[in-house]
């Protein structure tokens, strides 16, 4: 099996085995927006300047859909519903610690594997440091349109 269908079929099951369904309505919104900074990421890195690619059996296009359909949704639906309910500055530390080493462990993953590479100077410092943004924003979009008043 090739290794974005592997990367795919793993991420949907965490999500099948681990997501709050109930939340969905709370959650969609967030990915949508996780997806839209995906799709608007790729559009700077293939047609501006390159910083990243992806490298595999798959046809382009199919890596490209894989990455935006599947961890990009999947790590952010369970990052909002996993936020711990005592949002002290330590424990949010500790969160995005956690998420962030998630996030940067998997890109290390496909670098080591070969199925990623940087370039013009990209490096793995950089994409870490954009993951805390990520999921800055990602915590900053679901809290200010307070959307788990859709669950109520």
């Amino acid at each position: 099996m090739d290794f974005f269908y592997a990367r795919f079929i793993i991420a949907w099951t965490c999500w099948l085995l681990f997501a709050d369904k109930a939340r969905w309505k709370e959650m969609i919104p967030v990915c949508a927006f996780a997806l839209c900074l995906s799709l608007i990421s790729e559009q700077i890195v293939d047609w501006h300047v390159i910083y990243w690619e992806y490298y595999g059996n798959e046809p382009k296009i199919i890596r490209k859909l894989m990455d935006d359909f599947d961890v990009y949704i999947i790590v952010t639906y369970l990052f909002i519903q996993w936020l711990p309910q005592k949002q002290s500055n330590f424990n949010m530390f500790s969160y995005w610690f956690a998420w962030t080493a998630l996030a940067i462990t998997i890109e290390y993953i496909h670098l080591y594997t070969g199925h990623m590479s940087h370039y013009n100077g990209w490096t793995l410092w950089h994409s870490y440091l954009s993951d805390w943004i990520l999921f800055f924003l990602f915590y900053q979009y679901h809290k200010i349109l307070q959307l788990e008043k859709l669950l109520k």
